[in-house]
């Protein structure tokens, strides 16, 4: 910024002239100092209660909005006004001096000079660095409020619920007078207004909550009446009471609102709309199939990269005698998967055994990621938590070294009671042969009482060797204009995997896909909201959306056809969405990921 005769000092609205260039228009524009969009100058008043909000240009004073031309400005944790505007609203002066190039606060308790040039801010002539106190912004002069306020003795408090900053200046009936802190307890106002008085059926209703305590106490709001939107035409009521933390109560403000009989959004179409991310929202089955079923799919590429193989061991799933569940031969990468009950009436161990029958090479095992959950009877629970912490993907890499011949515990897990059951994930990367396996032990048994135990016979659900452990879907999104889907875990769409089972020597079937992570790129995405409906039966899981973790729902669990989640909503200006999924234990398929169109409103 350029200091010079030919600068223009503007205030709110308003403007103060630097320089002797501008001293000819000074009497002119001297008459529009301290205006504003919404009125001019502010009256003095006994009290004055403003409502500023950082970022945007919208303020309330005494309740009456006024259009800032500039928003109010956060600078580490303090706010920043402009000096004019604020003097105007308080009533105190505030003015430009052309022969010193500077501007006069006149305060009830100093008289300040903020002088740009030279970077001082004098107070009572004593100087302070000016940008401790000051910033200029867009040629305007911006003071801080936190530090003003020892001279002008407001209370300024910063309202984290509705990001605002509430600065509070009261008389106490002189002209000298200002605050003082021994005056009585007040009784707080409750106000609010909306932004307008009429709405259609399922329209979104704003309100803006104008309620303050003149002794600036913290409040606790009584709303009766009010509702996001309205679907049934009429006149409603909405009344708001405030109780300050002395426990004083204050009038109840009410206002009329009239719903006509156009439609905006239907109740079903609105939650869609409107409902945060992460909602599960709660429907009747006919509504759901009316809605969400028989629906377009959209289009879909399919690819399953075998780059990584996946060995599940999940039978018998409940497994009521100590052997071995699952064994299989790894050279390179591989997904461990195992998901197991303990039907047995005594505690026992769960452990993953890694055996190098190299008897020269000693085998490196590196864990590039992992899920894992301690012990527990909730089976929706452990195979939630173990599916939320592998696609999370946080820990680092680690690395076990098998020297020749040796037999060790890959992993050894907390001893577990009748009835609990455990659920693990595992990617491994081998730089030699090694064999896995998965066993149900004794609780003090160690590494050399392996020769006494057998195989397990197979029992139903999931075991086996198979062919790839990721799926990556890349969809079409751009243009569909109805509501669509793309089904998991159903075997036909959505194809099951195919492996072998390594103990019976016999083809294998991942019913459900366990273990196998879904890959879903969708790019160029139209404004959608992305439900998830499950169809097989009770779910809970986790999605990774762009990053950020959704749980489905976001606590108990989901029942097939009583509701769905909301796992992501776009505005259509993204370049991608991308989802992660795998199947967690203990949920049923299929589930439907719904892609619904959003229009613009």
């Amino acid at each position: 910024m350029k200091w010079g005769k030919t600068f223009i000092f503007t205030a709110l609205g308003g403007y103060i002239m630097l320089g002797a260039a501008c001293s000819a228009a000074m009497a002119e524009q001297q008459t529009k100092i301290g205006t504003a969009s919404q009125s001019a100058v502010m009256p003095a008043k006994e009290n004055v209660y403003l409502l500023l909000y950082p970022g945007k240009q919208q303020a309330f004073v005494n309740g009456v909005s006024y259009t800032l031309d500039v928003p109010v400005e956060i600078i580490g944790d303090k706010a920043y006004v402009p000096a004019k505007w604020l003097g105007d609203m308080l009533n105190v002066k505030v003015q430009w001096n052309e022969q010193t190039q500077t501007v006069h606060m006149t305060t009830p308790k100093a008289f300040i000079e903020y002088d740009a040039v030279h970077q001082t801010v004098s107070i009572n002539g004593s100087p302070i660095p000016f940008a401790e106190v000051a910033v200029i912004r867009n040629d305007r002069l911006f003071v801080q409020l936190d530090w003003l306020s020892q001279y002008i003795s407001y209370k300024i408090s910063y309202n984290k619920e509705f990001n605002r900053v509430e600065l509070l200046y009261l008389k106490t009936g002189n002209s000298t007078g200002f605050y003082n802190d021994n005056l009585p307890n007040a009784k707080p106002v409750a106000k609010f207004m909306t932004s307008k008085d009429t709405y259609r059926i399922g329209e979104p209703i704003q309100y803006t909550d104008l309620s303050y305590d003149p002794d600036m106490d913290p409040l606790e709001r009584n709303w009766i009446g009010k509702a996001d939107a309205i679907f049934t035409p009429g006149v409603y009521k909405v009344s708001l009471t405030v109780t300050d933390s002395k426990g004083n109560v204050s009038e109840t403000f009410s206002k009329n609102i009239t719903v006509t009989d156009e439609t905006f959004l239907n109740h079903f179409e609105y939650q869609i709309y409107y409902e945060p991310v992460g909602t599960f929202v709660k429907y009747d089955e006919p509504t759901l199939r009316k809605y969400l079923r028989g629906i377009p799919q959209l289009p879909n590429i399919v690819k399953h990269p075998a780059d990584r193989k996946l060995i599940v061991s999940d039978s018998p799933e409940t497994f009521t005698e100590t052997g071995f569940l699952y064994q299989e031969r790894v050279d390179g990468k591989a997904r461990l998967y195992a998901d197991h009950v303990n039907g047995m009436n005594k505690k026992v161990q769960f452990g993953i055994i890694v055996r190098n029958p190299d008897p020269v090479k000693t085998v490196i095992v590196k864990t590039t990621n992992q899920g894992e959950v301690f012990p527990s009877i909730y089976a929706n629970l452990i195979g939630n938590e173990a599916s939320v912490e592998f696609l999370q993907a946080e820990k680092k890499p680690e690395t076990l070294a098998v020297g020749p011949g040796q037999t060790v515990f890959y992993k050894k897990m907390p001893d577990f009671y009748p009835g609990q059951g455990m659920n693990v994930i595992y990617d491994v990367e081998t730089d030699g042969e090694v064999y896995f396996s998965f066993v149900a032990m004794d609780a003090d048994d160690d590494i050399s009482s392996l020769g006494r135990y057998k195989q397990l016979d197979y029992a139903g659900n999931v075991r086996g060797t198979f062919d790839w452990s990721e799926v990556q879907w890349t969809v079409d999104a751009k243009s569909f204009t109805k509501p669509s889907s793309l089904t998991i875990g159903d075997g036909t769409s959505d194809k099951f995997v195919t492996g072998t089972d390594f103990f019976m020597k016999k083809d294998a079937l991942n019913l459900g896909n366990y273990g196998v992570v879904y890959k879903i790129h969708i790019p160029e995405p139209r404004k959608m909201a992305v439900l998830l409906l499950p169809r097989g039966g009770v779910f809970k899981g986790p999605f990774k959306v762009n990053g950020k973790m959704v749980l489905a729902p976001p606590s108990g669990v989901m029942m097939d056809y009583q509701g769905y989640t909301i796992i992501a909503r776009t505005t259509g200006t993204e370049k991608a969405l991308d989802i992660e999924f795998t199947p967690a234990a203990g949920s049923a398929f299929p589930v439907d990921v719904i892609f619904y169109p959003l229009e613009e409103k």
